[in-house]
């Protein structure tokens, strides 16, 4: 927004769109405005005073100089149209185009010179032709034409200046440059600090229309009590948000803006209530707020003429420019209107949807909803004036003020009057309207009723009062005149709309029936009014109740179902004759007017709504709504109709439906404009409501529209890309649809709808949150119908042979589905992966349900399909993963579901399938005991069968149980099977016995050691870390006969898989290895001293593992080089010629890992016992040496360098404080003195 309209006066120009177009270019080079902030008057601030951030980075000089030019904040140095034009950073010429006038700029910028500029300066400028050219101007500006035919009447004319002329101010503001430091423009071109910018009063306007806007207020209902904040500062959102500043706007909806009469009479010069044009459709709609000023400004003599008495005068103070908010009156009024009465389409006993603040924000924990309390939006029983001033063309209203009866006083002078002046006055205006007084009188006194009809508390006193409105019905009864009937028309609709308060009596007065005959007037203007002003009176009448029909009362009305007050009778004519402004031909004016009419009563309830529900009156709307010779707002308004009249009267769906195919309205989805897309949806959501309520009537009508493959792809578009009340919508019609039928679900969810509910759920709209709760509730609510349907075809199919389809019925598809509902098991499936249903939907109930279909599956005597099985699989893969909902229903996941996924594994021959079904069932295993403490486990469970109770036990016992009755015998099936099975067996295994929840003696018991040990038989690549763990178990073991591992014949092959886990560098493989050759070091050097036997053959191939233990020794670990030297100890007892010749090989690296042993500065316990286990293996190792030697079985002859390395680390050592390592270390040195000296002979 430029600086200069933030001044008192400042209008909108194209030097203020060009400012627009330099922050556009700003912001597309930076990524941001150049001005920005959350607080509005911060923001105003900068724009005034701020200079422009630079722009930064490689922008190029003349673009930098374009956008400084233009972001300019004096509007009279900014760069202009003909220099933008020819600025050198365009490639290419600009066409040039001759732009209209701008007569309020340059009366801003006229103005803006007078105030800062003294009177010397413009005493002393040149009289060149610029001073002429500015003379002219302002004579142009003060301009009166002289009345014709004798009357001196005074009518300024509308400001009217050239191009030229307002080049010429802004040549004179420039070549003021700020001579005063006083002006409104300083050096930098910014706007100086003593501008007239009330911010405070602006930031309050633009909080007053946020707060408006966010109230969504209503046409004549009361406001929703709405606490905001005491700060009058606004807080902005976005740096998009667009604020409007406008003091004095009516209230407007989206749907005002769209009802453009382009097609009214050009002649058109009165709207229906002859109610002056909005200031709004000028170009310089920021002026309209100070419109009385500019005014005074302008044309200065006009108030003296008043004075003066020369005739006519323009009605300013309380005429058309005046603010009212018809569609809010003020807390002051005696009685305000009652609130909207809005009826469910079908039988829920809850009228009104709950208050959306309500509604909790967590689905999971969200209050009960309808699909029908989430679907209607507050905006869809929105009412609006029944006049727009953007329907009609209009000029002000002028009266003659010579010839009144009465002095012109204005509306406010006219309330303040005093009981017997206000009845004298009265008195006096009624007599200019009697029927001695010529025709021209009665029509000037009617204009300046006219003008005192537009305020709320004049409107109140002449509508009650006891002579002018019974009056003005009686000359609308018998005058034939059409412009002084449609006068009187125009005035008694302006009462009816701005009154807040009509006595009863008026109700006697014959008013409706005088209205309803001006609708069969020939005239075509005495018909748009009368239907204006009819409509407002039917609408009013619609909106009060029995118990408020004293005048003056302050109790707000009760709802009583839309029940017309007694007093009020309004014959059927009445509506038939609204109806038929409908047909064809009639005038789209008087058109528009009908349907604010029908649209604004049917919103009041059913009794109101059924009025209009006759068999033309639908059709009209109909052929109205679906024409494409109609514009536009008149099909939105003729659809708003249809919605109200079919949502409070579901008898009639058959007779629109029959005229308006629902198959268009989805096809139109992805047509027109979003207003459009609203009304389909709705009328969509109101067929299939129906369709619960009207089966055989409805269902003919959907089964074209749904048949569409394109049915699905539009609502999800909707869904991704509308605004959010249409999203919310359309999200309540996918729910309605799946309730109607459970396949729709399954279609919606492989179009990526949960995808799509998951952002929704994320949106921050209020609505938008109260449509996914009931969605999700809705659906959550179909899943025990979906399992009984599943359940009750799946007996059906095991009952027979041969099974034949089942027929699905509750299908509006037009015939009889010929499938089984089996397949929709995958639904569930697909809810479940949902976040937002998951915790909703598994129940006690529905795991029964689930387990009775395991349990079927185990005696089912006929093919099952292996969709059916995956689906089932999958679905309680996805329980066993979730933790919550495991330990939630464990009981029921023990048994019978683990028993029965053992008894499925042996009848699935799919491979994936088997692999599934185990993996489900070391999930719950992993589960179970990784979360549940012991107490838990011990925890009685109680078992049953039917009504028999087969036993109670503890959790851990039963599990027991079922492990050794079912897994432990399938095992060597499961081994046997095809990858990755076996991995997930001995995964299972492992778990079992790291729980105890199995002994190695089961495994004994039925015989599966020897299948433990079976891949050492095999190429080491294809080893499994779980079978290296369960041989760890079993060679750990005491319950283990050593004599059954010798009988394996299988040391060798770890000694050989330690060295190939440790070349490979498999970390994860070495501990575990390692520690299974120690315990059978351990079990050979036991069975040696006990049997003198050995299990190991003391060759090369055993021999050569010295190094490996070696070099483990030097790793990182501790851990695994305590284990490693312990080993080696082991090692050199048990062969002792192959395992001494390798370690004296390697008494370099000996002596490597003792030095690095040596130089660690705090030597814990591992370390210490390293160091032992090292030093003992070398005296061991030389004095098997020496032995060897002797024998010659060693031929191998250490270096003497080697022993010499050797003992000077053992002399470190002896100095150990650690007794067992000073000692060994002595040992240690004696016996590398004696293999010194055994080296040297």
């Amino acid at each position: 927004m430029a600086p200069e309209l933030f001044e008192e006066g400042g209008v909108h120009s194209f030097s203020s769109d060009l400012w627009a177009l330099g922050c556009v270019m700003y912001e597309c080079y930076t990524g941001r405005p150049p001005f920005v902030s959350t607080s509005f008057t911060e923001l105003v601030n900068m724009i005034l005073h701020n200079p422009v951030p630079p722009l930064l980075g490689n922008a190029s000089k003349d673009f930098k100089d374009l956008v400084s030019q233009l972001l300019i904040k004096d509007p009279a140095e900014r760069l202009q149209w003909s220099e933008l034009r020819d600025h050198p950073y365009w490639r290419m010429k600009i066409k040039g185009l001759l732009l209209p006038a701008q007569p309020a700029y340059a009366n801003f910028l006229k103005h803006s010179i007078k105030s800062y500029m003294s009177d010397s300066v413009l005493l002393e400028m040149p009289n060149g032709p610029q001073n002429q050219k500015y003379a002219q101007l302002d004579h142009t500006y003060t301009q009166v034409e002289q009345p014709a035919k004798g009357r001196s009447e005074i009518i300024a004319k509308n400001i009217t200046s050239s191009s030229e002329n307002t080049a010429v101010m802004e040549n004179i503001a420039r070549k003021m440059k700020v001579q005063t430091t006083s002006g409104p423009l300083s050096v930098n071109g910014s706007v100086s600090s003593k501008v007239a910018v009330n911010i405070l009063r602006l930031s309050k306007v633009v909080k007053t229309n946020l707060q408006r806007d966010a109230e969504s207020e209503f046409y004549r209902q009361p406001a929703a009590s709405c606490t905001y904040e005491n700060d009058p500062d606004v807080k902005m959102e976005s740096n998009d948000q667009e604020l409007d500043f406008a003091e004095s706007r009516e209230v407007e909806t989206n749907q005002d803006k769209d009802e453009e009469a382009g097609d009214a009479p050009a002649d058109n010069k009165l709207n229906a209530f002859g109610e002056a044009k909005g200031l709004d459709s000028f170009r310089e709609t920021p002026a309209q707020t100070n419109a009385n000023e500019i005014q005074d400004d302008v044309f200065e003599h006009v108030s003296s003429a008043e004075s003066n008495g020369n005739g006519f005068a323009k009605h300013t103070e309380e005429g058309p420019f005046h603010p009212i908010a018809a569609a809010t009156p003020p807390k002051s009024v005696a009685v305000p209107r009652k609130g909207q009465h809005i009826v469910p389409l079908c039988t829920e006993k809850k009228h009104m949807a709950p208050p959306i603040s309500n509604v909790n924000k967590d689905p999971g924990k969200a209050a009960s909803i309808s699909l029908s309390e989430a679907f209607w939006h507050q905006s869809d029983l929105a009412v609006r004036p029944i006049v727009n001033r953007r329907v009609e063309k209009v000029h002000e209203t002028i009266f003659d003020t010579r010839v009144l009866h009465v002095d012109a006083l204005s509306a406010s002078e006219f309330v303040g009057l005093a009981s017997e002046k206000l009845e004298m006055f009265i008195s006096r205006l009624a007599s200019g309207l009697q029927g001695s007084t010529p025709h021209n009188e009665k029509l000037n006194t009617l204009k300046y009723v006219e003008s005192l009809c537009t305020d709320m508390d004049s409107a109140n006193l002449l509508i009650n009062g006891p002579l002018i409105t019974p009056m003005l019905i009686k000359m609308l009864r018998t005058t034939k005149t059409a412009d002084l009937r449609m006068q009187l028309i125009i005035v008694i609709g302006l009462l009816i709309r701005h009154a807040t308060l009509i006595a009863e009596e008026l109700a006697t007065s014959g008013i409706v029936t005088v209205l309803t005959e001006a609708l069969r007037d020939k005239q075509e203007k005495v018909r748009r009014c009368a239907m204006a002003a009819l409509g407002e009176l039917l609408f009013y009448i619609a909106t009060q109740s029995e118990d408020c029909h004293k005048a003056g009362s302050h109790e707000v009305p009760q709802v009583k179902d839309g029940r017309i007050s007694s007093a009020w009778q309004i014959p059927s004519t009445c509506f038939a004759l609204v109806g038929s402004i409908l047909r064809k031909g009639e005038d789209n004016v008087t058109q528009h007017y009908a349907l604010k009419t029908i649209e604004n009563v049917s919103s009041q309830g059913m009794e109101w709504a059924g009025r209009f529900t006759s068999h033309e009156i639908l059709g009209n709307l109909c052929y109205i709504y679906k024409t494409s010779a109609k514009q536009e707002n008149l099909k939105i308004m003729a659809g708003s109709c249809l919605v109200r009249l079919l949502r409070f009267g579901f008898s009639s769906i058959p007779i629109v439906f029959e005229k308006l195919p629902v198959k268009e309205l989805v096809a139109d989805l992805c047509r027109g404009n979003s207003k459009l897309h609203a009304i389909n949806i709705n009328l969509i959501y109101i067929a299939l409501a129906g369709s619960s309520v009207m089966h055989n009537n409805i269902s003919k009508y959907l089964v074209p529209a749904f048949e569409d493959k394109a049915v699905v792809p539009s609502i999800i578009g909707m869904l991704e890309q509308g605004p959010e009340v249409l999203r919310g919508k359309a999200l309540i019609c996918v729910a309605l649809l799946c309730k109607i039928s459970c396949r729709w679900l399954h279609s919606f969810c492989h179009a990526k709808l949960l995808s799509v509910l998951e952002r929704l759920g994320k949106d921050k709209d209020i609505f938008v949150q109260q449509c996914v709760v009931a969605f999700n509730q809705a659906i959550v609510g179909l899943v025990p119908e979906i399992l009984e349907n599943v359940s009750s075809d799946f007996q059906q199919q095991a009952s027979v042979k041969r099974p034949s389809p089942v027929i699905v019925h509750g299908s509006f598809f037009g015939r009889s589905q010929n499938r089984t509902s089996v397949p929709l098991l995958s639904i569930l499936l697909v809810l479940l992966k949902s976040p937002s249903f998951r915790e909703q939907i598994v129940d006690e109930q529905s795991l029964n349900q689930i387990a009775g279909f395991l349990q079927r599956l185990e005696v089912a005597g006929f093919e099952v399909q292996d969709d059916f099985q995956s689906n089932l699989l999958r679905i309680l893969e996805v329980l066993s993963q979730q933790t919550s909902t495991l330990l939630r229903h464990l009981n029921k996941f023990i048994f019978p579901i683990l028993p029965s996924l053992a008894v499925l594994y042996k009848k699935i021959k799919d491979c994936d399938l088997r692999c599934l079904c185990l993996k489900i069932f070391c999930d719950i295993f992993f589960v179970t005991f990784e979360n549940m403490t012991d107490a838990n486990l011990e925890a009685p469970f109680e078992v049953a069968n039917g009504s028999k109770i087969e036993g109670t036990r503890s959790r851990k016992a039963h599990i027991e149980c079922i492990v050794k009755q079912y897994l432990l015998p399938l095992y060597p099936v499961l081994v046997d099977d095809e990858d990755p099975i076996p991995i997930y067996a001995q995964r299972l295994l492992l778990m079992l016995l790291d729980v105890e929840c199995i002994k190695v003696e089961d495994i004994l018991k039925l015989k599966l050691a020897s299948r433990f040990f079976e891949f050492l038989q095999e190429d080491f690549s294809c080893i499994s870390l779980h079978n290296v763990q369960l041989c760890l178990f079993l060679v750990s073991s005491s319950d283990v006969d050593t004599k059954v591992l010798a009988d394996l014949q299988v040391i060798g092959r770890f000694m050989d898989l330690l060295e190939f886990v440790y070349v490979k560098g498999m970390q994860d493989y070495i501990e575990p290895v390692l520690s299974t050759c120690r315990f059978f070091l351990i079990r050979n050097s036991n069975n040696c001293a006990d049997s003198g036997q050995t299990l190991l053959v003391d060759d090369f191939e055993c021999g050569k593992q010295t190094r490996v233990f070696l070099e483990l020794c030097n790793g990182d670990g501790q851990t695994i080089a305590h284990i490693a030297a312990e080993c080696l100890l082991m090692l050199l007892k048990v062969a002792p010629n192959a395992a001494t010749e390798h370690f004296i090989r390697n008494l370099q690296l000996l002596t490597k890992l003792l030095d690095k042993s040596v130089n660690v500065q705090h030597a814990n316990t591992t370390v210490i016992r390293l160091q032992k286990h090292l030093l003992d293996a070398l005296c061991l190792g030389c004095k098997q040496y020496r032995v060897a030697n002797v024998k010659v079985l060693i031929t191998f002859v250490p270096s003497l360098s080697d022993i010499i390395a050797l003992q000077n680390v053992v002399l470190k050592l002896k100095k150990s404080s650690f007794t067992q390592v000073a000692e060994a270390s002595i040992d240690a040195a004696l016996e590398l003195q004696l293999l010194a000296g055994l080296t040297c002979s």
